[in-house]
């Protein structure tokens, strides 16, 4: 079906419970008249900063103490997800709004609830929520925490109804642990009967708010190449560095119009000639100087380096120890450094040089000395020296996070997992350093998942198989494919090695829909096509490969396992079980180097990722869905998704008619 797609594209919020707009307040800020001594008051108050709570004239009290509704808490889950999308997305692959990418359920109606009405303030939440879960989870999904045809919106949700809808962000692998695993977080205590109070909501919703905020979900999955190695955050990009008062001196008055200019994005030619002037004379904030002379978009960056490097010395010329201040300009450093990597990589290796002359100036496991070597550590992943870089992390990896981060995935890309698994289990971190404790509890869930890879593989590969043996199938799906869009519905028969496939596809280039109906013959590997605007068929050969997703998927999941380095994560939920797959693109880059492709030669693999969602019983495949995005040295842009869903119970018979073989021009 995929490959029949890409040939035609080729050739053709509740307004009573949340509502946004209170991102900051000032201290003593208390929205509600009846929470000042509510033992969750922070957390409401948290809450309404984020956007999870309407607040104003027209909602005076929060009531705390009052059972949460499970439409309120379905429109919580709602306001949760949207601050936790990036996230969750390696495993939905769902871009933002992409739950109305199907209309809105005129045809078919997402919603199996009857009571819960589409002009309703809690129908838009509950079915991005169902659809959200539907592609984590499987077909209707959201039954497993309100089964029937009736979700009594009104009724009080539970405290096991909600561990199940926040299970989504704990990874577990069985929804029968729902409850157990969001109380073993923290989230929701007490008993798994209990009903919910709108309190114990706030307070859930604000232990989430900051799991979110620490760590992704999976630790370890760099799903499209970016993410490692991993440096901290820099929370203030644009210091002053110095504190200066209101009467400032003129150069003073200079610098902090200079920086001004920077921050806001009114920077000009003028704006570096002041900084330069100051960086001539006996300024004395030299550290700010050369830091944001580094800035400087009309000077190479060779002298952006060096200005960087300036700032550095300035700060040891200054014999003060400020481990933060010293972690920007290291990060000012690598910043440059990567952007000359990207043209040439050995620039790494000369950054690298000076900035490892620094480090003799430091004394080891202090604050400071980890501030540097945190960017030492990332250069030498860069330029090559991965084993200096792991020597590197494992001195301070117990007190920085991303040096634990960084030494477990370069141990498992290296096949070193029980290293890992040693460095995680010596991991000891202290109660009140919240984000160690979570993030050691996430790698150690990786991990585990991590050493099942070739028990989830082969589950997949023999749900894979059962698909290829049976006899005739029938498949209905929706796709997407570089503007192009389809709807269709496929039938394959595999005792006549044929299929036929009908619906219709939308073109970037026209309003109105198209039919869409081909018929494959897989004896002879010719396909046959109608073509609506000059209303006759068209035949053509199957055997080629244009793409390199079509590459991939004509290679066995053992192969690419092993070949192409597939990372594989297995969860259940209901009666299914999902497996999401994902292959780095730089592998992809490099193994298809030498392949012959309709497009022509592959420049970049943003995005290579599958779900397949199996039932239990059977082992036989009922959804799966795609992303793929591929970058061609023809600057050509392919951006493929799509959902296929499966029905192997259908006795579908099919035959080529005589007038479509007939019809086709020899």
């Amino acid at each position: 079906m995929q490959k029949l797609l890409r040939t035609l594209s080729c050739t053709l919020l509740a307004a009573a419970l949340m509502t946004p707009g209170f991102a900051s307040a000032a201290g003593g800020f208390m929205p509600y008249g009846d929470i000042s001594k509510h033992w969750a008051k922070t957390s409401i108050i948290r809450g309404v900063q984020a956007g999870l709570f309407a607040a104003g004239s027209n909602a005076p009290l929060f009531y705390p103490n009052r059972d949460m509704t499970r439409a309120e808490f379905v429109a919580l889950i709602d306001r949760l997800y949207n601050g936790g999308q990036y996230q969750l997305y390696p495993l939905t692959f769902l871009s933002e709004h992409a739950e109305w990418s199907r209309g809105e359920g005129f045809e078919e109606p997402y919603l199996p609830y009857r009571d819960v009405d589409r002009l309703t303030w809690m129908y838009s939440p509950t079915l991005r929520v169902s659809y959200i879960m539907d592609r984590l989870y499987g077909p209707d999904a959201i039954q497993q925490v309100f089964p029937g045809e009736q979700m009594k919106p009104n009724q009080p949700i539970t405290h096991e109804e909600a561990a199940k809808l926040l299970q989504m962000f704990t990874m577990t692998g069985d929804s029968q642990n729902a409850w157990s695993e969001v109380n073993n977080w923290g989230w929701i205590e007490g008993e798994r009967t209990d009903l919910l109070k709108r309190g114990e909501a706030a307070v859930a919703a604000d232990r989430l708010m900051t799991y979110l905020v620490q760590d992704t979900i999976l630790p370890l999955l760099d799903f499209d190449g970016s993410k490692f190695p991993m440096v901290p955050e820099i929370q203030e990009l644009f210091p002053l560095f110095v504190t200066y008062t209101d009467s400032k001196t003129t150069d003073e008055q200079s610098y902090v119009t200079a920086v001004e200019a920077i921050r806001n994005h009114e920077d000009t030619d003028d704006t570096y000639r002041a900084l330069s002037k100051l960086a001539t004379n006996s300024f004395s904030n030299q550290i700010g100087v050369h830091f944001y002379l580094s800035w400087n978009p009309s000077t190479p960056l060779t002298d952006n380096l060096n200005e960087a490097f300036g700032a550095i010395d300035a700060y040891f010329q200054d014999k003060i120890i400020l481990p933060d201040t010293l972690r920007l300009l290291s990060a000012n450093v690598y910043d440059i450094a990567l952007q000359l990597g990207a043209s040439d990589n050995r620039e790494y290796d000369k950054v690298l040089t000076r900035l490892s002359d620094y480090e003799k100036k430091l004394k080891q496991d202090t604050k400071e000395w980890e501030s540097l070597s945190i960017y030492l550590g990332a250069l030498e992943i860069k330029a090559g020296h991965t084993d200096k870089a792991l020597s590197r992390y494992e001195k301070f990896a117990s007190k920085h996070p991303e040096a634990l981060l960084n030494s477990a995935y370069y141990l498992v890309q290296e096949g070193r997992t029980q290293e890992a698994e040693t460095l995680l289990a010596s991991q000891k971190p202290k109660a009140s350093d919240e984000r160690m404790v979570q993030l050691v509890k996430l790698l150690g869930q990786e991990l585990n998942s991590i050493k099942e890879q070739s028990s989830i593989a082969t589950d997949l590969a023999y749900t894979l198989n059962h698909l290829d043996r049976a006899s005739s199938y029938q498949v209905k799906g929706e796709a997407f494919l570089s503007g192009f869009s389809f709807t269709y519905t496929q039938d394959v028969d595999a005792q006549r090695n044929a299929s036929r496939t009908s619906g219709f596809y939308q073109s970037p280039q026209k309003l109105v829909s198209d039919k869409l109906e081909t018929y494959t013959d897989g004896q002879k590997k010719i396909q046959y096509t109608y073509d609506s605007n000059k209303q006759s068929w068209d035949k053509h050969q199957t055997g080629s490969l244009d793409f390199v997703h079509e590459w991939v998927g004509a290679q066995s999941i053992k192969e690419r396992q092993s070949n192409l380095h597939a990372r594989y994560y297995k969860q259940s939920f209901g009666r299914y079980d999902i497996i999401t797959e994902w292959i780095p693109g730089e592998v992809l880059e490099e193994k298809a180097k030498n392949v012959t492709l309709g497009r022509g030669k592959i420049k970049n693999v943003p995005l290579y990722m599958n779900k397949y969602y199996i039932d239990r019983q059977s082992d036989e495949l009922v959804k799966h869905v795609w992303r793929y995005e591929e970058i061609y040295e023809s600057k050509e842009y392919v951006a493929f998704s799509g959902t296929d869903n499966y029905d192997l119970t259908a006795n579908v018979k099919v035959s080529i008619p005589d007038d479509v073989r007939k019809e086709v021009t020899p």
